[in-house]
């Protein structure tokens, strides 16, 4: 077999596979989709066919584009800010030590508040709009994010550090140039966590107070018992938190020095 034939046969190969790795979760997904019709027997606006709910996410891919453009927007504004509160916080809590036992408690329990009271209690005082989704967006993903990355710049292996104290480097330039790039890799899986995540989160924001989004799409749909309206909604919602997903976990992969170093 020539050289030419073998590189073709490889290709072909990796392509096959592919196809497979795409098209099984597909194919598994509705298999399972179909099996629960059959064996549960609920009325169509429970467990709509697959078919209608595709039927139904084309006939409304105009209003779907738009919602789904809302909760991608509070969705961004709650991910980004939740960064800036657990990276900024975890730098706080190296920096001054102390502040960890007086701010940590809080933060604990703000993440263990239901987030229905959490809302509830943002939408009396602020209203039902975008500064309140993004805020519980904010609230709910802040606590993966401080943690990771506190345990990142706290992974520093101490003989670095004692060797920037000798060349008596700044603490700005200990967290630039050791720190944050020991700190990448927890970072990053913090980032995929909170990705996610805030996509769910904002999908459940509004289905609870507002009158954009998919979450609002999602409670119009159940009110008017169409099932596969939700259902398509549900499968725009999972597609798009993949994509977040992927998108993060291939950027990570990128910037992760940890794992662009393996054999």
């Amino acid at each position: 077999m020539t050289v030419q034939s073998e590189t073709s046969w490889g290709f072909f190969g990796a392509l096959l596979r592919f196809v497979v790795s795409l098209l099984l979760p597909i194919v598994s997904i509705f298999g399972l989709w179909y099996l629960a019709i059959y064996v549960s027997d609920l009325p169509s606006f429970v467990i709509p066919d697959p078919w209608m709910v595709l039927v139904s996410l084309y006939e409304n891919r105009a209003l779907i584009a738009e919602h789904t453009g809302h909760t991608l927007k509070v969705a961004a504004a709650g991910f980004i800010l939740s960064n800036v509160v657990g990276i900024g916080l975890a730098m706080i809590f190296v920096s001054l030590p102390l502040t960890r036992n007086a701010i940590m408690p809080a933060a604990i329990t703000i993440r263990n508040v239901p987030y229905v009271i959490i809302v509830t209690v943002l939408a009396l005082a602020m209203g039902d709009g975008f500064a309140t989704k993004v805020t519980v967006v904010t609230l709910a993903g802040f606590f993966p994010v401080l943690v990771n990355t506190y345990r990142g710049l706290q992974a520093v292996d101490p003989i670095v550090l004692d060797r920037m104290r000798i060349l008596d480097a700044s603490l700005w330039e200990v967290f630039i140039k050791v720190r944050l790039p020991y700190s990448i890799p927890f970072i990053i899986a913090a980032q995929e966590i909170t990705g996610s995540a805030s996509i769910v989160i904002a999908i459940a924001v509004e289905w609870m107070i507002s009158r954009t989004g998919l979450g609002y799409v999602i409670n119009q749909g159940m009110m008017a018992y169409q099932g596969e309206l939700v259902y398509a909604v549900a499968l725009v919602a999972a597609a798009v938190s993949f994509a977040v997903y992927s998108l993060i976990h291939y950027l990570g992969g990128r910037l992760n020095w940890s794992e662009r170093n393996d054999p």
